[in-house]
């Protein structure tokens, strides 16, 4: 059987397992969809890969070797294929323009679900179904040539369409009331697309009042009726906001974006804004009062001194 073929039917059976009344087949749905447009991007590769060796582009491991012709060839090494970041790499290398974003969000949704999922949390499944349409949709028309209703089916394409147009316009309704709101810090706009129930996990938020103070600003989940305060999730929605960064500057040996905040305790006190997001705490000495290099914020309680000049200060003290 094609990897096409293993394609369609893995959506089309993760579109029926959402379909059905029992709870247990979400998670499912959720699998076999995501499976689903993986396979749809190792068909891409296979495309891509020489007519001599239709594999080789998803194979984990690739070597150079000298064919009968004493040529350098590449040849697939063992039986396991390529993962996401090693299709993400592949894809960039050959200029397949794929929404990472979008798919990154899905993925870790899944997995979020996976690990948390309850009865309450139908419309996060339903949220990765109607976004993963669109990366089914695209994909399949722009980069397989294929026509994504006749591929998929009349039924699982008028079942993914409804969802899509529903969660759609529900997640519209839900983000104007969001819009509506003064967040105060840039950061914390840019977190905003992490904003989840605490309970259920959906995306689907309200803004109960628009004359709420920030941080305390109540919110109402569409999903699950779930009512909670934005002071409760802020620490989760910078974390997410900020993981791929806190990753970039490690490998880079560059310092995290975001800190523990001295006054409040939470991972909040954003570096680049210089203030915590959650209290507005912000460092009170800015400059070492003896060399005036500048100060980071462990270096706060040294009382104005940067740890080189806090280090002499305190060994003249014990002379």
């Amino acid at each position: 059987m094609s990897i096409i073929k293993n394609a369609i039917d893995s959506i089309q059976i993760g579109v029926e397992d959402f379909q059905s009344d029992d709870d247990r087949r979400s998670i499912s749905a959720v699998r076999n969809i995501a499976a689903g447009i993986l396979l749809l991007y190792k068909e891409k590769l296979c495309q891509l890969s020489p007519d001599n060796n239709r594999e080789l582009l998803i194979k984990q491991n690739i070597r150079p070797v000298k064919n009968e012709k004493d040529e350098i060839v590449f040849e697939g090494k063992g039986h396991k294929t390529v993962d996401v970041q090693s299709i993400k790499e592949r894809f960039r290398s050959l200029n397949v323009t794929v929404d990472w974003g979008r798919f990154d969000e899905i993925n870790k949704l899944r997995n979020d679900l996976e690990h948390y999922y309850t009865s309450e949390s139908p419309d996060a499944v339903r949220e990765i179904v109607a976004k993963s349409f669109l990366l089914i949709r695209d994909f399949l028309s722009d980069h397989l040539d294929q026509d994504p209703q006749e591929s998929l089916g009349n039924d699982c394409w008028a079942a993914l369409l409804e969802v899509s147009d529903v969660y759609s316009a529900e997640d519209k309704a839900c983000q104007a009331t969001i819009n509506a709101i003064d967040w105060k810090y840039h950061s914390v706009e840019m977190a905003l697309k992490n904003l989840r129930c605490n309970q259920c996990y959906s995306s689907l938020i309200q803004a109960l009042y628009l004359d709420d103070c920030y941080p305390m600003i109540n919110l109402h989940c569409k999903s699950c009726g779930h009512d909670f305060c934005f002071d409760e999730v802020i620490e989760q929605c910078i974390d997410d906001s900020l993981a791929g960064e806190v990753m970039r500057n490690a490998m880079d040996g560059g310092n995290s974006p975001y800190d523990a905040c001295h006054e409040c305790g939470k991972s909040t006190f954003i570096h680049e804004e210089g203030v915590c997001v959650a209290c507005d705490y912000e460092m009170e000495y800015t400059y070492c009062e003896m060399c005036e290099e500048p100060l980071s914020l462990e270096e706060q309680y040294n009382a104005g001194k940067c740890s080189y000049c806090q280090y002499k200060w305190e060994k003249i003290m014990a002379e």
